[in-house]
Order: C-alpha cells, then sequence, then structure tokens
C-alpha cells in the first residue's frame, strides 16, 4: 500500500478461481474496494472520524519540513516541491487521486473522483467511470483522457518510484469519454486494483510538453479542494479553500478541508521552527524530539489552557528510526560486521539520557501492531519461513530478535566485547590503533551523513562507542537538497532511515527491501539489500489473499530483515505527539490510522482568546 515497485513475480495461485470470493467484489461496479472483507461504508455514508457539520473557516498554520521550495511538481525527482501539494496515496490540498483511503481501516479505497471501479473477474484489469461533476480548478472537465495521460506521464517521466509502483499495469485504455480502464500482467497481485486508484489525476492540456520535466513555480492546474493563492520561495506558501470545488458535496469529503486558509511557513531549520511556533507564528506541530517535548514546553501555557499537548496511539506499526548502512559498499557485507556495530549502539542510556526514556527499543519494523515478528515463528508464518531454511539466518527459527539492551548507565563493555569478537570472526583486527582487514588491509573509516542537526546528539556517542573498537566514524550534517541528492545517489555510507510503514504493506515493499530497487537511484531501498529469500517472500505478501496470509508473511519479513543485521536498531515511537495553540476543535474518535490534521476545524471562540494575549487584530 502507498508505495511499491515490480519485481520477479512468485504465482502462488495456479488459476484466477484460486482467488477466494472475500478477497475483493469483482465483476460488478462499486463505490469503494477493501483488500480484505467488505468496506466500512455505504455509497452515501460519511466517515464516522469525522465531524461532517464541523464549521468552515479560519486560518490553519503549520511548518514546512525543508528551508525552502522551487516547485510546485511533486511528481518529479528533480527539486524541492512545496509543501501541501501530494506525493503518491495521500490526497493533499491540492491534488486528487481517483480514490481515497479510509482511514479506520487496513486498506479500503473509496471512489473521489471516480463514480464507479470494477474488477475483472480475474483479476486482470480495472476499469473506472469517472464523475461528471469532477472538474480542474480552471472548470474543464476530467476526462479519460486526463487519466491516461497521468499514468503514462508518471511512467514515463515522473519519480523512478512510479514505475515500481504501477510495474504490474501493462496498459490504461479509454473506453469511452468517463472511462477508462487498467490492465494488469500480475493476476495474483492482490492490492494492485486498490494501489491503481492512488493515482494522482493531472490536467493534460496544463502538463503536456516540456513543462512536466523542468519543474516551475508557475501555479498548475489541479482539482483539489485548494488553490495557491499566494507564495513566497523560503517563507511561505498560502491555500485557500476554493468554493467551487467540485467536490465539496461528495459524500467522503464530508467533514473535511474545514480551514478557510491553509498557511505553511518555512524555516531555516527546526530549532528556529520551534521558537517560532512557541512565539505563536504558527499553530500546530508533530513533535519529533523527546527532549523538548519534555521540557521545551511553557507549562503555564499548558495549564492554562491556551496550548494543548496530546499524544495520540493508533493502530498503525509505530515510527521506527535506526541507522541505515550502505552494502554497496564492501565494509558492510559480512553480516557479523553489521551485528557488531548494532552492539555498539546502547539505546538505553540514549534513551535515558537524551530522550527521558519516551522510546521504546526497536525490536521490530512493525512494531505496535498485529504486523510484528514476536516470539519464534509458528503456524503459517514457520511454513513461510521454512521454505527458505538454509537462506536466511538461522536465530529466524530458534529466537526473537532482540535489540542490543544494557542498564542505562553508560557502560556497554559488555556489548563492545562482543562486537570485538565478531569483527575478528569477520576477518577484522586493530593495527596500529585502527580496525583494519587483515586480507584487504582497508581501514574501517566511514561517514555518518545527517539532514538534521538535531540528530547529532544521537550519533556522536555512537561514534565514540565506534571508536573503543577501532572504527573511525565522522559525522557530517549537510543542507536538504544536497541530502536529498546523496540519498537519491545512493552517495552515503550510514544514515538515520527505516521506513514509515503502513497497517496493511503490500508493493511498497519492494520499493524497501526489493533487489530490483537496490540499483535504481531515487529508489527507498537505501540499504542496497539483495536477498532472493526476502525477494520471494515480499512477493507473497503483495499476493496475499486473505489478512492472514498477508500477517504472515509481514512478520516472516520482518523477522528476515531483523536478523540480517541490516540497520542498527535506533528506536521506536509508540505514539505520535501533537502541539497546538488552543484554537481548533478535532473529532473525538481517532481513526485506525491516527489523527487526520483534514478534518480538524477552527473554533473563533477559543481563538480570540490567545489573539488577545498576543495583542493580534486579526483572526488566525
Amino acid at each position: 500500500m502507498r508505495r511499491g515497485l515490480s519485481t520477479l513475480i512468485i504465482a502462488l495461485f495456479t488459476c484466477a478461481s484460486a482467488l477466494p470470493a472475500q478477497a475483493l467484489v469483482r465483476g460488478q461496479p462499486v463505490h469503494a474496494l477493501a483488500l480484505y472483507g467488505e468496506p466500512k461504508y455505504g455509497p452515501d455514508e460519511t466517515f464516522d472520524y469525522v465531524n461532517p457539520n464541523a464549521p468552515k473557516g479560519g486560518t490553519f498554520r503549520i511548518s514546512a519540513p525543508a528551508p525552502t521550495f522551487d516547485s510546485f511538481n511533486p511528481f518529479i525527482i528533480k527539486g524541492t516541491p512545496a509543501a501541501g501539494l501530494a506525493f503518491l496515496g495521500t490526497n493533499g490540498y491540492f491534488v486528487e487521486g481517483l480514490t481515497v483511503q479510509g482511514s479506520d481501516e487496513p486498506f479500503t479505497q473509496y471512489c473521489l473522483l471516480c463514480e464507479t471501479m470494477t474488477v475483472a473477474t480475474d483479476n486482470s484489469w480495472i476499469e473506472y467511470v469517472i464523475r461528471a461533476e469532477a472538474k480542474f480548478h480552471d472548470g474543464s472537465s476530467i476526462t479519460a483522457d486526463d487519466v491516461i495521460f497521468s499514468f503514462e506521464t508518471l511512467m514515463a517521466k515522473g519519480h523512478p518510484f512510479y514505475k515500481f509502483y504501477w510495474g504490474d499495469v501493462t496498459k490504461a485504455e479509454k473506453k469511452g469519454e468517463r472511462t477508462v480502464r487498467f490492465y494488469f500482467g500480475n493476476l495474483d497481485n492482490a492490492e494492485l486494483p486498490l494501489v491503481m486508484g492512488q493515482l494522482p489525476i493531472l490536467s493534460k492540456s496544463y502538463w503536456n510538453g516540456d513543462i512536466f520535466e523542468s519543474g516551475s513555480l508557475e501555479v498548475p492546474v489541479s482539482s483539489g479542494p485548494y488553490k495557491i493563492t499566494s507564495f513566497e520561495p523560503g517563507r511561505f506558501i498560502i491555500y485557500t479553500r476554493d468554493p467551487n470545488y467540485w467536490g465539496k458535496d461528495v459524500a467522503v469529503t464530508a467533514g473535511t478541508h474545514n480551514f478557510e486558509e491553509i498557511r505553511i511557513d518555512y524555516f531555516r531549520d527546526t530549532e528556529v521552527a520551534f521558537e517560532a511556533f512557541k512565539a505563536y507564528q504558527f499553530d500546530h506541530l508533530v513533535e519529533n524530539t523527546a527532549l523538548r517535548w519534555a521540557t521545551g514546553y511553557d507549562d503555564d501555557l499548558i495549564e492554562s489552557g491556551l496550548m494543548k499537548k496530546e499524544s495520540f496511539k493508533d493502530g498503525m506499526p509505530d515510527n521506527t528510526q535506526g541507522f541505515v548502512m550502505n552494502l554497496r559498499r564492501s565494509k558492510f557485507s559480512d553480516p557479523r560486521v553489521r551485528e557488531a556495530l548494532g552492539l555498539a549502539f546502547d539505546f538505553d542510556w540514549s534513551n535515558k539520557t537524551l530522550a527521558y526514556g519516551q522510546y521504546a527499543p526497536m525490536d521490530s519494523i512493525f512494531g505496535g501492531s498485529e504486523l510484528a515478528a514476536t516470539g519464534v515463528p509458528a503456524g503459517l508464518e514457520l511454513e513461510i519461513l521454512e521454505e527458505y531454511r538454509g537462506q536466511i539466518p538461522d536465530e529466524v527459527f530458534t529466537k526473537p530478535f532482540s535489540p542490543a539492551r544494557t542498564d542505562g548507565s553508560g557502560n556497554n563493555r559488555e556489548n563492545l566485547l562482543k562486537a570485538r569478537q565478531l569483527l575478528g570472526d569477520a576477518g577484522w583486527e586493530i593495527k596500529g590503533g585502527v580496525l583494519t582487514n587483515a586480507k584487504s588491509g582497508e581501514k574501517f573509516e566511514f561517514e555518518f551523513l545527517l539532514g538534521q542537526p538535531g540528530l547529532e546528539k544521537w550519533v556522536t556517542p555512537y561514534l565514540r562507542n565506534l571508536e573503543r573498537l577501532g572504527i573511525k566514524g565522522t559525522m557530517r550534517t549537510v543542507d536538504s537538497t544536497q541530502y536529498v541528492n546523496r540519498i537519491n545517489a545512493f552517495e552515503f555510507d550510514m544514515v538515520v532511515g527505516v521506513p514509515a510503514q503502513s497497517i496493511s504493506p503490500g508493493n511498497e515493499q519492494r520499493e524497501f527491501w526489493g533487489s530490483e530497487a537496490a540499483d535504481r537511484p531515487g529508489s527507498r531501498n537505501w540499504s542496497g539489500i539483495k536477498n532472493p529469500a526476502i525477494d520471494s517472500i515480499v512477493e507473497g505478501l503483495v499476493a496475499a489473499t486473505t489478512r492472514e496470509s498477508l500477517v504472515a508473511h509481514t512478520r516472516a519479513l520482518d523477522r528476515v530483515l531483523l536478523w540480517n543485521h541490516y540497520f542498527v536498531p535506533e528506536l521506536s515511537v509508540p505514539a505520535t505527539r501533537h502541539a497546538y495553540w488552543n484554537k481548533f476543535g478535532h473529532p473525538e474518535k481517532i481513526p485506525l490510522q491516527g489523527p487526520d490534521l483534514s478534518t480538524w476545524w477552527y473554533d473563533a471562540d477559543k481563538a480570540a482568546v490567545i489573539n488577545a494575549k498576543f495583542n493580534v487584530r486579526r483572526p488566525k
């Protein structure tokens, strides 16, 4: 789900009739598709995690995750797109897809730009009928030609990721002015009919020609609930709600897009942004720094109710963070070396000293959800793993994965001794105080690339521990543009970042771990993993036709990735932390996939109190 690519196909079923009836409704037009079971909502029902009567109006001010932007095209690898547009699978303020995802179900897509969708009985195609009322901001109707143009342009000229995500699609065909059909080459790709609906729809008349590849700050034609009305690179972008938005009466948009204006301000780094937030320069932030969450906020503001801090625990896998090793570098090729590097990280000391104990150890990529591998494999998961016995680490079958732990005192001697033994077994020895490969003479030196200064405090003590093993690690923090460019070109030794996971993993796992993605610039397989067993498990996951099979394949994947030590487990974040000035309302129900800011609304009475404190004369 959300992200993906294509690789080898493993046929788990020999014919279309083997596909169980409960997987998807096939052979008839429907308003929604659920990967497993039935959609929760009917054609004219609103989501129960929204307030359909939410008031409209007010301004919502947030900050951008980058210091500037230079493009309004988020679909190419070139440039830095403005925040709030869209990328894939998530409808932004400006760009829409054929469908929209239900946030309180594992993976269900509801018609948005489409009126109905029909999946072939043998899963060989999906057909969309576009709503007659669906229009771009220039008033032109959205047609099958726009949909086909969007698909073909993204596949030919867009970010390389798209070729992998929809790589199993063989053709797009116009069946009528408002009807388009996509044909599938892989009939066993269970989620492909759903991820096809995530296709961002572009205006053919606007994007045709060379403008798509160039990237520019000319405001493009789009169809979303907001228009770009003002911007200044490096400072801000403003989206204003379109009173003529074509979809304002569609059931799946009820209770969303409630703000009259959304302003996104840019700051040179996160610390400057935080100070601006405390000074009431913007309204909301998702706090990613444990120390700030514990000590950085004004207690008087919290106690008075002017500002709120809320932690939301949802049903999604926890956000995880790890130190990713680039396996394209020979020094990281031996799993014993990678395990040794993991032993050098002292989570317990770092969590206590740097994060006030707010994090959990990272013992799963899918922690906090039913997808996480726990205990030893059993049942269907064990059956899946048995096929790869001898190709995957033996520990997969005998014990649960656990990251290195300490007593939190800062004395990591026992783990470092284990690391030294592993390094010695792998052919590395100390020469002149430097860890050196006994055969090649290569010195163990590497650079840790960072894109945020705030991460330096986590990396510095880790590098000190590595130094005790004779490893010389340096740290380099670069600006966001250079960081993205180097990541896309795999020009790094080690970085921070394990892919965020969904509650319904699918095609995107190929992009994260697949061999075919390892050598493709811009892919999310930062590690450069090329493992046939992992490729095969991922294909089984993609083809899973029941939730039970999906969960079992995901747990198997989780276990194999962890025991190969492709990254140093750093931490797991058990909840998302939201800080905001108390001038908003939000629905009481938090959906499975977490808080949805598009369902929040502006409370004029609350805002008046805060504005008076800060002598703000106009509503904000």
